[in-house]
């Protein structure tokens, strides 16, 4: 669908260009950064910040604001008992809080870049958010590792495979299948989903960009027979099929994305114009 006010974006890579547009001064993930916090205190206020604080007004803005809406949210209330892994398209700050409403009940935990976790003065609330940021050296991946194990023993754990923000972009861009090698060693339960755009409309329409339906898809499992390489790929495979396949259901671009020319100077991760 046509958009009057469409703004153009010039990128070089898919699979690197990042245009987030936060400009946030990253702090390396060491070996030092506590991942899961066991004292008592501690989690009193975690369970303040997420459930008394946060998800009520997460719960507002998304659902009166934006108007966000959910199709197939009854895949993942059968698996209420069970944590499980989600993975979607990232192309937004909404996708801070969607998982966190699909999930409802159980907390979510998010996979995220280590500068999510370097603002000073909102680390410790990020991280009682659920940020899980990717770790910077060999011995914070090991701790990494080990926290990713430990915390999906209660909780869902969310996994953008695209890794960079792509704000508003209708279509799915290539991932590897590093990010399934959880699932594919537990046999957890996946379930993929789907941010999709259209045109603004209804009520409070004139304070969105764009309306939002995220689609889930039924539970995701890959065959126990095969090697975890093999599951891997095939969980990367089915996810990104279901991806893939609810692009026809995102019909507003709010900004346009452009190959750009192999002689073209401009700067990708600033260049963008009125088309």
């Amino acid at each position: 669908m046509k958009n009057k006010k469409q703004k153009v974006i010039y990128y070089n890579d898919e699979n690197n260009d990042d245009f987030a547009g936060t400009n946030i001064k990253t702090k390396q993930i060491d070996e030092n950064y506590k991942y899961v916090h066991k004292n008592p205190i501690w989690r009193f206020f975690e369970f303040i910040v997420y459930y008394v604080i946060a998800i009520p007004l997460v719960w507002l803005f998304m659902r009166v604001i934006l108007r966000v809406k959910f199709v197939n949210k009854k895949a993942v209330k059968a698996y209420k008992k069970q944590p499980y892994y989600m993975y979607g398209n990232h192309t937004g700050f909404i996708d801070a809080f969607t998982p966190n409403l699909i999930s409802m009940p159980r907390k979510n935990m998010i996979v995220v870049g280590p500068d999510t976790v370097s603002i000073k003065g909102l680390r410790t609330i990020v991280k009682m958010l659920g940020a899980l940021p990717t770790p910077g050296n060999i011995k914070s991946a090991k701790n990494f590792i080990k926290a990713m194990d430990e915390t999906h023993k209660t909780r869902n754990i969310t996994i953008y495979p695209e890794a960079h923000i792509w704000p508003y972009y209708t279509k799915v861009r290539n991932f590897p299948d590093t990010s399934f090698s959880y699932p594919a060693k537990s046999n957890a339960p996946c379930f993929a989903f789907f941010t999709a755009y259209t045109k603004p409309k209804g009520f409070l329409s004139f304070l969105r960009k764009a309306n939002v339906t995220v689609y889930i898809s039924e539970p995701i499992f890959a065959d126990e027979n095969l090697t975890v390489s093999e599951k891997k790929k095939q969980l990367r495979n089915k996810v990104y099929e279901f991806m893939q396949e609810n692009t026809k259901h995102s019909d507003y671009e709010v900004i346009k994305y452009v190959k750009k020319a192999e002689d073209c100077t401009q700067n990708s991760d600033t260049y963008a114009e009125n088309q």
